[in-house]
């Protein structure tokens, strides 16, 4: 890898483009200022170019295939590739450039990571695993269900906030990506389990310095990471897949309720999709049971 030390260049106005207008997320901002420094530090090194506006498409040419030789996958690859795309567009709409070098670029071919659900018998193993008798253990099962049963993503539900929850209309109200607004409903099962676990949250030390959800010792968001050992932790023991994570919750989510006959325009807008195309995905995992149905139920069969 090449040292993206040696580039020294600021990305500050671009940084500040993607969080203010274009809405993205701390994480997707930390992602991209971290493609931009990779693929800046190898202008430098192969072409001795430490400004960004004087590159051609060769020079990505030649980066995809670095990329591709390093053993970097083709979806990694386009994700990399649409990061240089929005960047070399802001330098077109602010007038560094006259055309971006990204305008003819194609995307690689790359077959769309499929991820395998949960079945409804290995989550409701889980049920019976948790131990929610102090606040730690309360917090982690409100976790788990609440990602299994709105199918909210994990930023989301770190950003939980409490003058957002309804427990009259059983709704939270939800900050999604680009700062969307949108309403998640609840379950009976699940307002009981938050009313059990903020009994334990108001007892905490920090607890009425924050109007979080969840939040660590001392009284701030819990890390990304925690909420991923904790999902990985009680599912490891439950499925065998070889990816357990908070978004196959996610993925879960979305499949059982298309198993049980639910609109998917409906499970687009509490997943917070911005297009049918994003929740369509999760339909291909339903096609061998779809396959079936149709087999046994069609007249014709």
């Amino acid at each position: 890898m090449f040292d993206v030390l040696v580039c020294d260049m600021s990305f500050t106005p671009f940084i500040n483009y993607i969080t203010l207008e274009k809405r993205f997320s701390p994480h997707t901002q930390h992602a991209y200022r971290a493609d931009l420094k990779s693929f800046a530090a190898f202008c430098k090194s192969n072409y001795d170019l430490t400004d960004l506006s004087q590159v051609h498409y060769p020079m990505i040419r030649d980066w995809i295939v670095y990329l591709s030789k390093e053993g970097r996958k083709n979806q990694t690859i386009n994700r990399k590739c649409s990061v240089l795309k929005t960047y070399f567009g802001f330098l077109q709409k602010v007038g560094q450039i006259k055309h971006s070098p990204m305008q003819f670029h194609r995307q690689l071919k790359a077959t769309p990571k499929l991820v395998v659900p949960l079945t409804e018998t290995e989550f409701r193993a889980v049920f019976d695993m948790y131990d929610d008798k102090d606040y730690t253990g309360a917090r982690d099962a409100l976790m788990l269900e609440l990602l299994y049963t709105t199918g909210i993503r994990r930023a989301e539900l770190l950003s939980l906030n409490l003058d957002a929850y309804d427990s009259i209309s059983a709704q939270w109200r939800v900050v999604g990506k680009r700062n969307k607004m949108r309403l998640i409903p609840l379950l009976p099962k699940v307002v009981k389990r938050i009313d059990a676990y903020l009994t334990f949250r108001n007892a905490e030390a920090n607890a009425s310095s924050t109007n979080l959800l969840f939040f660590n010792t001392k009284g701030k968001a819990l890390n990304p990471s925690y909420v991923y050992k904790c999902v990985t932790s009680y599912l490891s023991k439950v499925s065998t897949k070889q990816k357990v994570s908070p978004h196959v919750l996610r993925h879960t989510f979305a499949t059982h309720l298309l198993n049980r006959g639910a609109d998917i325009n409906s499970i687009k807008e509490i997943l917070g999709h911005k297009s049918l195309s994003s929740t369509q995905i999760y339909a291909k995992v339903q096609l061998p049971k779809m396959k079936q149905d149709y087999i046994t139920a069609h007249p014709r069969a």
